[in-house]
């Protein structure tokens, strides 16, 4: 149910870590000046920036994070990228004095840690179906993982750094989460449409995430040279197949599952009449040594560690799945809602349920600190949530 979810969380909480935003002062030809005196309208300006990137034959920029769940310092994230698939990318770490270089040659995609010493390294190859650390285009990644799905509403044209900008506002369409409905605000170059400046609001309206892009430079013929990568002195090199991108879960019992879970399972005391325990499932995102990784607090927009059981009741052909999980993060879960979600109190805690797969079945999420639980099951709202308040 959440694969999609955390999947865009990494990609606009890890992967934008690459790819948030891309500002520029490269060339401006005749197709890019700008009539100052005709206010275009948000999707005009939209539709200007996702040209402009369909033309880019290479880019570069200095971007500057700064998270209020991160540390006192920005994190400074040095980018190349070049058509068709080459890529790097160094994330200095000032606090911790870490570095994290992420590259893509054309041949091999790398990942670097200098906390761990290791360097992960995957083949791109058409016999991996197409399985990557990374996208390297992250610009084009964010213009399509972000600015979708969202109502867009032109503020202002105003003044920034001796730019002059076009300040837009976004708030997503879903209108039943939390933090899908955190509002974002992007400022663009009136005169080469790339992003200067992004800024993402919590429920509150403070500023939680802040990054400001510099040195940018457009179509600059930059040398394939420069993508090459030199695994460090000292480091080990891991290489990354497909059975690592994998999440084939084993079927065990609750005893055997016990075992591998450093947190109390919780157990319900009601179930509808008819359905039995069958079989549990663990996860974690310490599976693989490249999901260590990606787990790892390495950048403001890594995941978190978790762990994982699920519980599966079945009477006939019908289920019940209640997952347990518990994690580090910093940042709170998003739900995948399709829709007709909406808030539910579960236990005088604020839940959400929402219909998923299609409407076939429907999900009751709530969390409490680090903990979260989820139902997923046919059963109706008044069910799930008698089976929710049970559980102990």
């Amino acid at each position: 149910m959440k694969n999609r979810s955390k999947k865009h969380l990494l990609l606009i909480l890890f992967l934008i870590t690459l790819s948030i935003f891309i500002s520029g002062c490269g060339e401006k030809s005749s197709t890019e000046e700008v009539t100052y005196n005709v206010q275009p309208s948000a999707e005009d300006v939209v539709s200007n920036m996702q040209m402009k990137v369909n033309g880019l034959e290479d880019y570069s920029y200095t971007m500057y994070v700064n998270s209020s769940s991160g540390g006192k310092s920005p994190e400074i994230h040095e980018v190349m990228w070049k058509r068709p698939d080459l890529m790097k990318t160094t994330i200095l770490n000032p606090d911790k004095d870490t570095k994290v270089i992420m590259a893509s040659d054309g041949d091999f995609q790398w990942i670097y840690s200098s906390e761990s010493k290791t360097v992960f390294k995957t083949e791109i190859s058409d016999d991996f179906d197409g399985l990557k650390l990374f996208e390297p285009d992250v610009y084009a990644e964010f213009l399509n993982g972000t600015l979708n799905e969202r109502s867009l509403s032109l503020i202002e044209a105003e003044n920034v750094d001796g730019k002059n900008v076009y300040l837009l506002e976004l708030i997503p369409s879903d209108t039943n989460n939390e933090f899908l409905q955190w509002k974002s605000k992007i400022w663009i170059d009136r005169e080469n449409w790339m992003l200067l400046r992004y800024e993402l609001y919590d429920s509150i309206e403070n500023v939680y995430l802040n990054v400001e892009i510099r040195d940018m430079e457009l179509n600059a013929g930059i040398p394939d040279s420069e993508f090459e990568f030199k695994i460090p002195d000292g480091a080990q090199v891991k290489v990354i197949g497909p059975d690592d991108f994998k999440n084939e879960l084993q079927k065990m019992t609750l005893e055997e599952a016990k075992k591998l879970i450093d947190f109390e399972i919780l157990m319900p005391e009601y179930l509808p009449e008819g359905y039995e325990f069958n079989y549990s499932m663990v996860s974690s995102s310490k599976d693989t040594s490249y999901s260590t990784f990606v787990h790892s607090g390495f950048s403001v927009f890594a995941g978190q560690h978790y762990d994982k059981i699920t519980l599966v009741y079945t009477k006939g052909g019908d289920e019940i799945r209640i997952v347990e999980s518990i994690s580090e993060q910093s940042l709170p879960e998003t739900q995948d809602f399709e829709s007709g979600g909406e808030y539910i109190l579960v236990n005088n805690t604020k839940g959400t349920t929402s219909p998923v797969f299609g409407g076939n079945m429907k999900a009751l999420t709530w969390q409490d600190g680090e903990f979260e639980i989820t139902i997923i099951s046919s059963l109706d709202k008044g069910e799930l949530l008698n089976i929710a308040e049970s559980l102990s």
